[in-house]
This record gives C-alpha cells, structure tokens and sequence, in this order.
C-alpha cells in the first residue's frame, strides 16, 4: 500500500512464465474477465502498488479537536515514532502498537532487523485484483514474507487490494485470501484494501453508488468471519467519510484508517492508523508505510484454549471451543490443534450428538455403503440413522466425506430434539433475509426454529447463508447456544 514509480516498459510483466514485454502483455492484461475467482500469475501492469500516483490522501494536518474529543473524549496523549521522526497525537487510555505494511514493491527485507527494530506487527498483501481486468493476482512476496515474518516472530495480518465491483467479487476476494493463509497463524485481522486508482481504475470508473460499495465491503466481511477470522476494512480518511456508510461497516469490521497526518481529524472510530507512508525501518531498503494500533488489550492474545494452538482466548469462538471441548462434544485434530476454520463434515456431526448421549452400544449393520464396521464414525452414524437423526442421501450412502451444511445442522438438531421432546413449535418467518427462499424444502421449519430459538443466527443481519459450509468453529457455537438455551434440560439429564 505505497507509492510506486512504474518500471521500464521492457520490464518483465508477468512471473512465473517466459520473459514478455510489458506492452505485448497489456493488451491482454487490460481484458476485462468474467470470473471473479479467475487467478492469473502476477502481472505489474495489473497491480495497483506500480502506480506513481496513488488516491490515498495524506490530509493535512490540523489543529481541531472537536471531532477528536467526539470520538475518543478530551483525554489525548503523544507518541512519538522513531521511524518517521514526528511525534503524534492520539487517544490515551489505550495501549499502543507499532507496525508496518508492505507487499513486494518492499523487496528483500530481513524479518529480523524489522523485529529489533521496534515493529511489534505486520499486515502482508495477499493479493490484489487487476486495475483493469479485474483478475486476481497473489503478490510474488507473500509466501516469503509470512515464514520470515514467523520465523522473527512477529505477528500478521493480510490485505487484498480490493478493486471489487460486486458482492461476488468481494467474496471472491475475501476467499482468495483465505485459501493463502490456511497454512499460516494469522493472529491479526484480514483486510479489504478498499480504495481507488489514480483515477482510472475499474473501481473509479464503475461509478459505484455509496450503497453498493458498502455492501461489497459487507459481502467481504461476512466471509471472513464466517471462516472465522477477524475482518478488517482499510480505507483513507475521504473514502471511510464520504464512500461508506460505516454505521453499517463499523458493526461487521475493525477499522483501518490511513491519514497521513500528526493529528487525524476523522469522525469515526478506528482501530488501527496509517499515518505515514514514509518511514525508514531497520531491515527494510525502501519507504514504509507505518501504522499505530490501539488496544486496551494486549496485541494478540498467547492465552491459548483447551492447549489448542490455534485457539486463542481473544477469538470470537473462544468460548464456544472450550464449551464443545470440555462437555466432551468436540476434540482437536491433534492434541495442540482444533483447526476452526476447517468444515465440519457428516460424520462429525453425528459423532457429536453420539458423545453427548454417552455413545450408547450399537450393533453393526450394513445399512449404509460409505459406512464400514470399525471406522471412527460408525458406531455414530448407525445410531443417527436407527434414531432418525441423520439419513442417508438415499442412494446407499451416507456421504461420510461431505461438509455439513448450516441448514443441515438445523434439520439434525431439529430431529434430535423432536426425539428428546424439546419444544420445536417455536418459528421465525424468516422475512428479514434476502436469501431465504433460498432453503431447501425440507430445512424450511428447522431453520425456522433454529433461528426463533436463537440457536443459529445470520451471517449477517440480512443473509442466513443455508446452503453454506459450517466451519468447526461454528459448529462449536451453534451446540453452545443450543445446549445452554432450548435443550439444556439435556445438560442436567
């Protein structure tokens, strides 16, 4: 996220294939495609970071402190950051943060000078989306930066430059990023870098209304946070006032404001701040971009939950992870390891319910073909099925690979508590939701119930996402709320 002077035109466009001209690859790059998933090898005419002149405001400074007082009180400090030489004003009461972003345009950098150097953090671009084609691009550094920056111990985030013109494309974008940091710790937010290019890019030009830029903003989050991440929207001062409406933002996603100034006089809240793009850090040969984080917690949280590593007490499903852990309703992949993002499957749903009722003895029977005598999920599956829990697809199998469904999850705790006489007449009409008409027949009263009983809930206040994956750690908070609500009769039994 910085200013970049763009290279020679006989510099190699594209990585990854034989050396080609920029211009012979341009007119093809410029080629707007059709599918917002499409991934192409990285292509510099494409990325918004070569731009020599980028639309993210600087902001001059200003010495009004009313909108400063309005969001924070009248309680200020300074802080002083040794890489830009300049002392700022910010909020007090809160602790604070120094880190940096970057992405290739910071070439080679030594994780470890950074580290000794003071940067308690770092956000890395994932990728971007073509300024033009609006293909997807994974930055050619990111992989080197995340081990680096593990191996030096500093904690991460991620960004994507968004250049998104739909909700699918927000989507798209947000799932591009999850697919990459699958295999890293990301303790901090993941972040839709939403802004324009210098004027010409599909963003600028698409003319968005204010309404459809929040709403791909929203699209983003949702999908970050379903996967179980925290979501994080980047913008400059003018495009978080005059582009968004953060009423609806500030309730989906943290905050990251760039304002290039000693004293922001922005008028919302905010969590991080860029407030330079020129610093000089130790390890790094290149201008950086330097932000402030203000917590009144500590920058990640090394509380870890049930010894799972990948759990942390400061995550949304904390709670629900050490509910499902300790009843005996869920284990790890591994003793140090619950993998929250991971779907859940069939089987695993059955083997939850089959725990909670104590793993009563089942008699083996061939009723389905997927489904041997002496696998992990057996004994489960057997029992769901002669309990009319769970069924089988009806072609002999009971699809014991499949990820399980949020409507799914519904239709089998509905069944289940019609099976321990739990009240299941209870029904929300469901009209808030845009999507759903999108349930299928047979979930229609179970999601019904689920949501009136406040077992399950959005993905946000407008989306029920039915047909959608659940992820463990959803899984993990839908039982917690269905066992500590409707059925903890079940609990004391």
């Amino acid at each position: 996220m910085k200013k970049r002077l763009l290279s020679l035109l006989l510099s190699v466009c594209c990585v990854g294939g034989s050396l080609i001209p920029a211009l012979a690859v341009d007119a093809t790059a410029s080629t707007e495609v059709t599918d917002p998933t499409l991934v192409l090898p990285y292509c510099e005419s494409e990325d918004p970071l070569s731009a020599k002149d980028h639309t993210r405001s600087a902001d001059s400074a200003s010495s009004d402190n009313t909108i400063f007082e309005k969001i924070y009180g009248s309680s200020k400090s300074s802080r002083y950051s040794g890489f830009t030489n300049k002392t700022y004003t910010i909020p007090s009461g809160y602790n604070v943060y120094d880190g940096i972003d970057v992405s290739k345009w910071d070439g080679n950098i030594n994780w470890t000078k950074v580290s000794n150097d003071g940067v308690d953090f770092a956000f890395i671009r994932v990728g971007y989306r073509g300024t033009s084609n609006g293909a997807l691009y994974q930055d050619p550094n990111f992989t080197t930066y995340m081990q680096n920056a593990a191996s030096a111990h500093i904690p991460v985030g991620v960004y994507v430059f968004s250049q998104a013109l739909t909700q699918a494309e927000a989507q798209a974008e947000a799932n591009f990023a999850l697919e990459r940091v699958a295999a890293y710790n990301i303790q901090l937010p993941i972040v839709m870098d939403y802004e324009y290019y210098n004027g010409t890019g599909r963003l600028d030009t698409a003319h968005l209304s204010r309404s459809q830029k929040t709403q791909n903003v929203l699209a983003f989050c949702e999908t970050i946070r379903a996967a179980g991440y925290q979501p994080m929207v980047y913008a400059n001062k003018s495009f978080l006032t005059d582009d968004l409406y953060m009423d609806q933002v500030n309730s989906a996603a943290h905050i990251w404001l760039a304002n290039y100034t000693t004293n922001t006089t922005y008028s919302g809240s905010y969590d991080f701040w860029q407030y330079a793009e020129n610093g000089y850090v130790s390890g790094i040969n290149t201008e950086v971009d330097c932000n402030f984080f203000f917590t009144t917690g500590s920058l990640v949280s090394d509380d870890y939950i049930c010894g799972f590593k990948d759990v942390f007490s400061s995550q949304w499903y904390a709670d629900a992870v050490s509910f499902a852990y300790n009843n005996g309703l869920m284990s790890g992949t591994s003793a140090t390891t619950f993998r929250p993002n991971d779907s859940m499957t069939r089987t695993m749903m059955a083997q939850i319910l089959y725990n909670f009722c104590g793993k009563p003895a089942v008699t083996y029977s061939n009723i389905y073909s997927d489904v041997p005598a002496g696998t992990w999920y057996t004994n489960a599956v057997i029992w769901a099925a002669e309990n009319n829990i769970m069924a089988g697809y009806g072609n002999g199998k009971f699809g014991v690979n499949d990820v399980i469904s949020r409507e799914q999850i519904a239709t089998v705790l509905y069944n289940f508590s019609n099976q321990n006489d739990l009240e299941t007449s209870s029904r929300d009409d469901l009209n808030n939701y845009s999507d759903a008409s999108s349930i299928s027949n047979y979930a229609v009263e179970p999601m019904q119930w689920a949501v009136s009983t406040n077992i399950l809930s959005g993905r946000s206040t407008t989306t029920l996402a039915p047909l959608s994956n659940a992820t463990r750690a959803e899984c993990a908070q839908i039982f917690k709320n269905y066992l500590t609500g409707i059925a903890s009769s079940l609990m004391d039994a």
